[in-house]
């Protein structure tokens, strides 16, 4: 089996704990809902509401600094766009195929 890269070694352990540390903060208001339905609406308004736009805009003005220094690619810029509008889309995609 492969090791992994340095770099991985330096920033996985900080990408884990980041993530676990979200999951707790976000598990609060999901584990008070009674039902399933509550459960999931709370993950939806967690994933589509108020953070999740703010760190959109975080994204977006990392990407435009990075690509004004040369250090993104026009292409990785256009997936987080359109990752972006995936996740703010979503209750429309699901709409319009479910109708």
């Amino acid at each position: 089996m492969k090791s992994l890269p340095l770099r991985w070694h330096r920033s996985l352990p900080l990408c884990l704990s980041l993530a676990g540390a979200l999951t707790l903060a976000s598990a609060g208001p999901a584990l008070a809902a009674t039902n399933l339905e509550g459960l999931l609406q709370n993950v939806v308004d967690m994933l589509t509401g108020n953070t999740a736009r703010l760190l959109a805009i975080l994204a977006v003005v990392v990407v435009g600094i990075l690509w004004m220094f040369g250090l993104f690619d026009l292409r990785r810029a256009a997936i987080v766009v359109l990752g972006i509008i995936v996740v703010f889309g979503a209750a429309e995609i699901v709409n319009l195929i479910t109708g």
